[in-house]
Parts: C-alpha cells; sequence; structure tokens
C-alpha cells in the first residue's frame, strides 16, 4: 500500500539546516547526462533516455519524463579536447527544443563566421519544470 508524506520543509537530524521542499522540486536538475567524446554512449545520466550521435559535435537528448513545456533551460557545457585557450560554443539548434527532447551542436569558435564542430565529452543539465 502507498502512502504520502506531505511535508513543508526538510530538516536534517540536528535542525541546524532546513530547506523548503518548494525550492527542491523548482531548483534541482530534472535531467542530467555526461556524453561520452564519440557521442556513440551516455556515459551516466538522471532521467535521459537516450542520445542521438548526429555527427561531429552534433547530437540530441531524449527525456524520460517530459518537461512540462518546451521552455526549460539547458546548460551544456564541454571538455576543451585539449584546445587551450580555444573558445567553445555549445548551441541549441533553433526550432528543435521540445517538451520531451533537444538538439544541440558543440563548436570551436575562433569568430562569429569561423566555427568548427568537435567531438568532446559534453555535460548536460536541464532545468525547469517537470510535466
Amino acid at each position: 500500500m502507498a502512502s504520502i508524506l506531505r511535508v513543508n520543509t526538510l530538516t536534517d537530524a540536528s535542525s541546524g539546516n532546513s530547506i523548503a521542499t518548494s525550492t527542491v522540486f523548482s531548483g534541482s536538475a530534472k535531467a542530467w547526462a555526461k556524453i561520452a567524446a564519440n557521442g556513440a554512449s551516455i556515459l551516466d545520466s538522471f532521467n535521459v533516455s537516450s542520445h542521438d550521435d548526429d555527427g561531429s559535435g552534433d547530437g540530441g537528448i531524449h527525456i524520460n519524463n517530459d518537461m512540462d513545456s518546451a521552455n526549460y533551460v539547458i546548460q551544456l557545457t564541454v571538455d576543451d579536447g585539449g584546445a587551450g585557450s580555444s573558445v567553445n560554443s555549445v548551441e541549441v539548434t533553433d526550432g528543435t527544443q521540445a517538451a520531451g527532447s533537444f538538439d544541440y551542436t558543440n563548436n570551436y569558435v575562433n569568430s562569429v563566421e569561423n566555427r568548427t564542430a568537435f567531438d568532446v565529452d559534453r555535460y548536460i543539465a536541464v532545468l525547469g519544470d517537470l510535466a
């Protein structure tokens, strides 16, 4: 038999640290993943069902439990792949962010006109409200 625990605040055993349950729900990553440099595998994840490898520096994430809309935040960072001082750019591909998935590209960017896609480890976090 299932039961429900209804609380407004969580606290540690000494009551020295507490947090509102709304902060835990609203402020936590709803999905995250570490994608291998080859794009072929998810090294570790939470609430991510799969990753598409669409070519060098080009991929997509599928979320297990959808977000409530396409208006969530994606934080995607990459290992510099030994590039040293090169500037990295990670972009969500226009028009492909949906409640349950998004596509992205990652590039070395030396100027607005000079972008080169590359494969490196990718670290992804999704923030927002679940459906």
